[in-house]
């Protein structure tokens, strides 16, 4: 095991257009490892449909290649990297203030493209004549965060004052492009009506992307030119897919509407079908796409959540099953043709039957998962998790066979890169970092502590069951007094000018 450390150039000047800074790219075309050749993961979840899956890969165990420490920035110095992509074997990261890229075999950082200061949301690379382009978003909008947490908490307003050292009349919001090669643009940024969180999806030679109020914006790859434009009237903050000719949203619940989802044609932006949950919902989840099914959570509530099959034709909801645990809405689910993989905020997965929802294996880890997104690898799910543990469990039998230790720094995401994986780190070990099959390293066997072992547990039920019986009617009477809406008014409806966490924010990096 080697590291590569590299502290990338800063530069916290807001800016119009696109600035360039690259550095050493001639790194580009340095050779690489041939077990790494032709690595590609263009998007959020390997490609536009979502699916969260890679057909090969490392075999657990996993041990570290390389480390590139990239200190988290923008205001008060909190936002982190963005789910990494990889194309021609190079990882792409967006941080609050550069799009980054790190050579795969090294882990050494081959260039650095300016951007407006914005969310950290995913890029996408595309294949357009012979050149790759990363296509990605910049910009706040009206304005940045607050540099003060404390202010932002204090005042909603907050959200549209510029933070400490930026002039909130030069940030505007865009969508670009560069060549992968030379960092040159392929055009002029395009403008966008507001702040996009949702990253980049690219479907036929299309760059699609939402901004907060609903509006999806698709332009032509090859010049910039708009294709297409649509207001969809509802909070839009999670990725989009696209499959089969069409967009996917997930529309966010105001206070008297439900979150949907929404189809479109990528060709004209025509709306094809739109679902609405047929249970009282608040939230839904980014979506994925796998064998004609379209995959998405809706939450009503803390821990009220159910995992949705629609037809991928005409929205009918194919099934529905409820599951009593808090998703992520930002990770969608992990989906092949035949198996739907969810994680809850508690490290709890599921396996789902694509065709019917009915459950084949679920596995607890225990560890906290919010604002993390598993992937699966081969025939292994890998749930990454906030403390920075990572688990391997096998989708054929459900039992964990490998688990990385917590070592209290978040890891948020992965990628795929041939025989290695790409991760971005959060907190004290904010950066990025590539992993590999460990030969040495220890597997286990273990089956989930949600599983029933019938043989220890009926001895013990009759001496328990009148104590639980008796703290499941306290707890009953507490709650009742103390406990109030599932939701608050702040449920993902509130006004533009709202504060709306960033899904890949560092608060306090160093925790």
């Amino acid at each position: 095991m080697h590291a590569s450390p590299s502290t990338p150039r800063r530069s916290n000047r807001a800016r119009r257009g696109l600035t360039l800074a690259a550095i050493a790219p001639s790194l580009l075309v340095a050779s690489v490892a041939a077990a790494q050749s032709a690595a590609v993961w263009t998007e959020f979840q390997g490609g536009p449909a979502r699916t969260g899956v890679s057909t090969d890969g490392p075999e657990p165990g996993l041990r570290q290649v390389w480390h590139t420490e990239v200190p988290p920035g923008g205001p008060d110095e909190r936002f982190g990297l963005s789910a990494p992509i990889v194309s021609d074997d190079v990882a792409v990261a967006v941080g609050p203030e550069q799009v980054l890229g790190f050579d795969i075999s090294s882990g050494t950082q081959v260039f650095e493209v300016d951007r407006d200061l914005g969310p950290s949301v995913p890029a996408a690379a595309a294949t357009v004549g012979q050149r790759t382009v990363i296509v990605y978003t910049e910009g706040w909008g009206d304005g940045p965060p607050s540099a003060d947490p404390a202010a932002t908490e204090a005042s909603p307003s907050a959200s549209s004052s510029a933070g400490a050292g930026v002039d909130a009349d030069e940030v505007d919001s865009h969508l670009a492009a560069f060549d992968l090669d030379t960092q040159q643009p392929s055009w002029a940024p395009i403008r966008l009506d507001g702040v996009s969180r949702t990253g980049v999806t690219v479907l036929d030679g299309t760059a699609i992307v939402g901004v907060n109020d609903g509006t999806i914006t698709a332009v032509d790859l090859t010049d910039g030119s708009l294709t297409w434009e649509r207001q969809l009237d509802a909070r839009l903050v999670t990725p989009l897919a696209a499959a089969d000719g069409l967009v996917l949203a997930g529309l966010q619940g105001g206070r008297d509407t439900q979150p949907e989802v929404v189809a479109l044609d990528v060709t004209s932006g025509q709306e094809r079908w739109r679902h609405e949950p047929t249970t009282a919902s608040a939230l839904v989840s980014a979506v994925s796409v796998a064998d004609g099914r379209v995959l998405a959570l809706f939450a009503a509530g803390l821990g009220e959540t159910s995992v949705v099959a629609l037809d991928a034709a005409d929205g009918a909801e194919a099934w529905n099953v409820r599951v009593s645990a808090p998703f992520d809405v930002v990770a969608p689910p992990v989906v092949t043709a035949d198996t739907v993989f969810v994680t809850d905020f508690n490290g709890h997965s599921l396996a789902l039957e694509t065709a019917t929802g009915e459950r084949r294996w679920d596995f607890a880890q225990n560890t906290p998962t919010l604002q993390t997104v598993p992937m699966l690898v081969g025939s292994h799910l890998l749930v990454p998790s906030l403390d920075g543990a990572l688990g391997a469990i096998d989708i054929e039998t459900g039992e964990l066979v490998w688990r990385r230790a917590d070592d209290g720094s978040p890891m948020r995401a992965l990628a795929a890169a041939g025989e290695m994986l790409i991760a971005v780190r959060g907190g004290a070990l904010s950066g990025v970092e590539a992993l590999e099959h460990d030969p040495d390293a220890p597997l286990v066997r273990e089956s989930s502590p949600t599983t029933l072992a019938l043989g220890r547990m009926v001895g013990s039920m009759g001496l328990a069951a009148v104590g639980v019986l008796a703290l499941v009617l306290l707890a009953g009477r507490v709650l009742s007094r103390r406990t109030g809406p599932a939701l608050t008014d702040n449920d993902g409806s509130e006004a533009e000018d709202e504060p709306i966490r960033d899904p890949w924010e560092d608060e306090d990096p160093t925790q």
